[in-house]
């Protein structure tokens, strides 16, 4: 594994210092949800163990919001701020709403996928893991018309194993790893991914639950982010870009907020706002051998990191 610890600056379009994708995750949960054994990050406790009835109600509408009130709000506000950005829904979602996500397609918007349900790939086998998204695709194929090109894991927690299948499913990008602000070019068993990160500490997640951040501490963190990689720009332009949940980022006081970012960013001269497809398209075209990997790329425990290491309870 060589890691490039300091790569060349690229360059943006027309000289943007900064490239912004405000990702929207637009997700169906599986039957997990609102139960005592669930994996899903909720905002209130299940019942418990012993109690008659075993499914929370407040939660599994909770999520509900997004499909009837949320989403439509999320769109009016790119709408009205002219901006596109990049959905990743689950297969189900673009299966059950084909026609939010026609409307998402003929406003400009990019759809890239997650799997299949919100569930999560480290628990699937690798068969088990392929034919969700394979049945994934397939469904943005019926419904937008064309194959989706960008992959976020459900929970940005990827398989050992995801790169090889996103790869053969037909994807060029993947949004999971962590570790950069600029694109890369990643090579897997003799095929390419462009790497674009998804900055999870900015989610609207990390402000869902009561006891997290205020939906004003995340707005301050955005902006304190974008001042950072505007005043880096002037000399290594980098992107930012993290995800938006139509159940969370969709409610009132939430995508007041989010509009209010996209102004102040819009306040700025030489920022590109873009789809992440437009930022990996662009970097290939023109940036495509400045940084180039083999996948595993990680280091682990201060060594090069091998795909057995994600297999390992050690």
């Amino acid at each position: 594994m060589k890691i490039t610890a300091k790569r060349a600056p690229i360059k943006w379009p027309n000289g943007a210092r900064i490239a912004i994708t405000p990702c929207v995750a637009f997700e169906t949960w599986p039957e997990d949800l609102g139960g005592p054994n669930t994996l899903q990050q909720e905002n209130r406790r299940s019942f418990p163990r012993n109690a008659v009835t075993k499914k929370n109600l407040a939660i599994i509408t909770d999520r509900e919001f997004g499909e009837r009130v949320g989403i439509y709000r999320m769109l009016e506000v790119f709408e009205k701020e002219k901006i596109h950005t990049s959905f990743f829904p689950t297969g189900i979602t673009v299966q059950n709403f084909p026609e939010i996500f026609k409307e998402i397609d003929a406003q400009g918007h990019e759809v890239g996928t997650e799997t299949w349900i919100h569930d999560y790939s480290y628990m699937k086998k690798r068969d088990k893991e392929k034919a969700d998204l394979k049945k994934t695709v397939e469904a943005v194929k019926k419904v937008v018309g064309k194959a989706p090109v960008g992959y976020l894991s459900t929970g940005v927690a990827p398989s050992a194993v995801t790169p090889e299948i996103i790869l053969e499913l037909g994807y060029s990008y993947w949004m999971d790893p962590q570790h950069q602000e600029t694109p890369y070019t990643l090579k897997v068993k003799g095929k390419e991914l462009t790497v674009l990160a998804y900055f999870q500490d900015l989610n609207d997640y990390s402000s869902y639950q009561r006891a997290g951040r205020t939906p004003r501490d995340l707005l301050q963190m955005w902006k304190d982010c974008f001042d950072c990689l505007y005043e880096e720009g002037a000399s290594d332009p980098k992107f930012m870009m993290w995800g938006n949940h139509p159940f969370v980022g969709g409610r009132p006081f939430r995508a007041l907020l989010l509009r209010e970012f996209i102004r102040y960013a819009k306040s700025h001269k030489k920022v590109w706002f873009a789809t992440a497809g437009e930022i990996a398209k662009w970097y290939r075209e023109n940036y495509h051998d400045a940084q180039v990997e083999t996948w595993p790329n990680f280091a682990f425990a201060g060594r090069p990191g091998k795909v057995s290491d994600l297999m390992s309870a050690k």
